[in-house]
């Protein structure tokens, strides 16, 4: 269905005028994704290479550079030439939280921001052989039997592990994290029963819970998702967890003024067009664009609220 999807917005595009550009690009541009393929960031980068690579009239190189809940990929971005050739995916809150709880390769000042383009809300979820049929069942278990209840992440500090750490936090209980790649692989350890719970974004769980493979035991939003109307909030449940990541695209800092502007537009016009509006709602990609003075804002604000968290977890 993806390939299909693709080359229907491939067509869609390719009367698609785009103003001809003194200098850029003249040869193919690389799209960092930082994390393992069959993710939602992998199809992410993949519509929306998709997307620049007709507007730009150049090849878009998806090339996958995950591990370290994303910070690999991270440093690939800021540390990159910044003459326009290669960008990248940036997840929130990874990629502020990260410098906020360990010596990194990057700093938030070595990206010049693009856009951001999806939001999406996240959700703790189990095997449907598993005997834990909601969050309850989870904390009641973890509280009589402490450390015992293994969780998939994506990696220290990435969105799944603060996930965790709030439940931990708001349910008085002690879970035991175990660290993937990427939440492709996340989910092939639950279904390999490998782990007991696992925290995805509900894009990523989207394939599994239609296959019934996976049952959700609550969602970290403040309300329902229309996607997952069954999945109770945790809040609904008695825990003020409340989180969600958003996925943006950033070149390295000190790429030319007129390459970003070229950038921006034309994934200001993607978050637009019908095209890819279909493709993203399809892939069941919330989009969420921000321009990226506002997305420097939003990242701002999610490193001081989680530079609190870190103080607290550091002060135990």
């Amino acid at each position: 269905m993806l390939r299909s999807l693709l080359t229907s917005l491939a067509l869609a595009l390719a009367a698609a005028a785009w103003p001809a550009h003194a200098t850029y690009p003249d040869r193919p541009v690389t799209l960092i994704v930082p994390f393992a393929p069959g993710g939602g960031a992998d199809a992410m980068g993949r519509a929306i290479g998709l997307y620049l690579e007709k507007r730009l009239k150049m090849p878009v190189v998806v090339a996958n550079r995950p591990g370290a809940g994303g910070q690999i990929g991270f440093t690939a971005i800021a540390k990159a030439k910044p003459d326009g050739y290669t960008i990248g995916i940036i997840t929130a809150p990874n990629v502020v939280v990260f410098p906020l709880q360990r010596s990194t390769q990057y700093k938030l000042s070595e990206f010049a921001l693009i856009a951001n383009l999806v939001e999406d809300d996240g959700m703790f979820f189990v095997r449907k052989e598993s005997p834990f049929k909601s969050m309850p069942d989870v904390v009641a278990y973890a509280k009589a039997n402490p450390g015992k209840v293994t969780v998939g992440t994506t990696g220290e500090g990435s969105l799944p592990h603060l996930a965790m750490l709030a439940l931990e936090q708001k349910a008085g209980i002690q879970l035991t994290a175990v660290h993937y790649a990427g939440a492709a692989p996340t989910r092939m350890g639950i279904l390999a029963g490998d782990l007991d719970m696992a925290y995805v974004t509900a894009v990523d769980g989207a394939g599994d819970l239609r296959a019934g493979t996976v049952r959700a035991l609550g969602v970290t939003a403040r309300k329902r998702l229309d996607s997952i109307p069954t999945a109770p909030t945790l809040v609904e449940q008695g825990y003020d967890v409340v989180t969600g990541a958003s996925r943006g695209l950033a070149a390295p800092a000190g790429t030319p003024e007129d390459v970003l502007k070229l950038l921006r537009s034309a994934v200001a016009d993607a978050s637009k067009d019908p095209a890819f509006v279909e493709i993203a709602h399809k892939q069941g990609m919330p989009l969420h664009y921000m321009d990226h003075e506002t997305f420097a804002k939003d990242l701002l604000r999610q490193q001081q609220e989680y530079s609190v968290v870190w103080k607290e977890r550091a002060s135990k």
